[in-house]
């Protein structure tokens, strides 16, 4: 192969692990969004988590694009029922760790899914959240 072949196949090559990484969340970036989205909760920090939630309502247009709008009453109620119930969750618990990171499919949509162990006495609770990419920004797709 010539030189300049090569030259031209490692550029392919590099764009082409670019165009796969690019809209994918990595595992750091996973783990500080949920203890910065942990963080927002325990504050009752409504407004801010809003930045944090990807939408999920009935705009099918806004679906993986869009985050929680938290002028929108409707949206804003959403986010505090997901704070209050992560709240709840880390209030009886002691501490929390991040398990399992993988992905998962949804709607044909290719996310990100961390597991999160929250441990009190010796009892276990077990939570899975999802992640995508919205315009570079890392976003909570899904709290369950």
């Amino acid at each position: 192969m010539k030189k300049n072949e090569l030259g031209i196949s490692t550029l392919i090559f590099v764009l082409f692990l670019a165009v796969l990484s690019y809209g994918q969340v990595s595992e750091q970036e996973a783990k500080n969004t949920t203890e910065l989205f942990f963080s927002l909760c325990k504050k009752n920090d409504f407004q801010n988590s809003a930045k944090v939630l990807a939408y999920y309502g009935a705009d099918k247009a806004r679906l993986y694009k869009d985050f929680f709008n938290p002028k929108n009453p409707d949206e804003l109620k959403e986010v505090k029922r997901i704070c209050k119930k992560v709240n709840a969750t880390l209030l009886i618990s002691d501490s929390f760790s991040f398990g399992q990171y993988s992905d998962q499919i949804v709607n044909g949509e290719k996310l990100k899914s961390l597991e999160v162990q929250f441990l009190s006495g010796s009892q276990k609770i077990k939570r899975k959240i999802l992640f995508i990419k919205i315009e570079k920004a890392v976003a909570i797709f899904d709290y369950n």
